[in-house]
C-alpha cells in the first residue's frame, strides 16, 4: 500500500477526492532504517500498486505516481513525498514509499499546478538525517493531467533545484587570521583539508580519501559537497613563501584539545543539512 496524508487547508470535499473515500491507518516509524523504514503514522489511500519494483512510467491522468531508489538503484521504503498545491496555501499532499519505493494517489478534481519534492530520513551512528531527495524531473505539473515523478537518494551533486546547493555535507573550519608566533596574517585559503573515511558512509557505500582546498563558502571557510560519513580530519597551511606545516585540529564545540587530526561525525543542521564544525590551530 501506499502512505498518504492530506494537510490542512483543502476543504472536505477535496480531501475526499484525493484519499477516494478508503483510508487504513499505518503503523509508527520514523524512516530511519535504509531500505526498510516506516511510515510517518500517515494514512493510506487504497489505490492499489503494481508488482513490478517500479512502477510504469507512462503517466496516468489525475494521479501522482514514481519511485525512490538510491544511488545504487535499490528501493528506498518510507521516504516522505510532498505535492505541493500551488493554488491553495498549506494544502498539500504527504506520501510514503511502499516496500518498493513506490508511490501512488490521485488527485484533486481542482484546476491547480502541483510540484513535488521527497526526503528521506536516515539513522547512521546514533545520529538521525534527513536528505533531500534528487527529482529525476523537477518541473510543476497540472494535477488533472497526472505526473510521474521519481526521485534519488545522491551523497553529492548540486541540487538540481536549489542553485550552489549540494547534497553533501560542509566541513567549515574557523582559523585565526593572525599568527600568535611573530603576528603575521593567516590566510585561509591556503588551508587544505584532508578526510579519510571511517567504515561505511551513511548509504552504506565505501568511501574515498578526500582532499581539498578551503573556499570560501558563504557560511564560512571550509570544503563543500563531501558525502556523509564518518571522518578522520587532519589539514596544513600554505603560506605566501609556499612553505606548508601541519595544523592542529579540533571539533568546534568539543571538550578534546587540538592534535594532528580529529575523527568526526556530521552534524544535522537546520532541516536537511548537514556539518562539521572545526577549530583549527598553527
Amino acid at each position: 500500500m501506499f502512505g498518504v496524508s492530506v494537510r490542512r487547508g483543502l476543504v472536505a470535499v477535496v480531501a475526499t477526492a484525493v484519499l477516494g473515500g478508503s483510508l487504513v491507518a499505518c503503523g509508527d516509524g520514523d524512516g530511519s532504517d535504509v531500505f526498510g523504514a516506516g511510515g510517518n503514522g500517515s494514512a493510506t489511500a487504497s489505490t492499489g500498486g503494481g508488482g513490478a519494483d517500479a512502477p510504469s512510467d507512462a503517466v496516468e491522468e489525475g494521479v501522482v505516481k514514481g519511485h525512490v531508489a538510491d544511488s545504487a538503484g535499490r528501493p528506498i521504503k518510507g521516504a516522505e513525498i510532498v505535492v505541493d498545491n500551488q493554488l491553495l496555501y498549506d494544502s498539500n499532499m504527504v506520501l510514503t514509499t511502499d516496500d518498493r519505493g513506490n508511490y501512488r494517489a490521485e488527485m484533486p478534481g481542482i484546476a491547480a499546478t502541483y510540484s513535488v519534492t521527497a526526503s528521506f530520513r536516515k539513522t547512521y551512528h546514533n545520529i538521525t538525517y534527513t536528505f533531500r531527495l534528487a527529482p529525476k524531473n523537477p518541473e510543476a505539473f497540472v494535477g488533472r493531467e497526472g505526473a510521474v515523478r521519481d526521485f534519488t537518494w545522491k551523497l553529492t551533486g548540486e541540487q538540481a533545484d536549489a542553485p550552489d546547493s549540494f547534497h553533501g555535507g560542509s566541513v567549515l573550519f574557523y582559523l585565526d587570521a593572525v599568527n600568535p608566533v611573530d603576528d603575521s596574517y593567516v590566510d585561509s585559503a591556503g588551508v587544505r583539508l584532508t578526510l579519510t573515511p571511517v567504515g561505511p558512509l551513511v548509504d552504506g557505500s565505501t568511501g574515498k580519501t578526500i582532499t581539498k582546498s578551503a573556499e570560501n563558502t558563504g557560511d564560512g571557510w571550509g570544503v563543500r559537497d563531501v558525502p556523509v560519513g564518518r571522518y578522520t580530519i587532519s589539514a596544513t597551511l600554505t603560506g605566501e613563501s609556499g612553505r606548508t606545516q601541519p595544523l592542529r585540529v579540533r571539533l568546534r564545540d568539543g571538550d578534546r584539545p587540538a592534535a594532528a587530526e580529529v575523527t568526526a561525525d556530521f552534524a544535522p543542521y537546520l532541516t536537511d543539512l548537514q556539518r562539521i564544525e572545526l577549530e583549527l590551530e598553527l
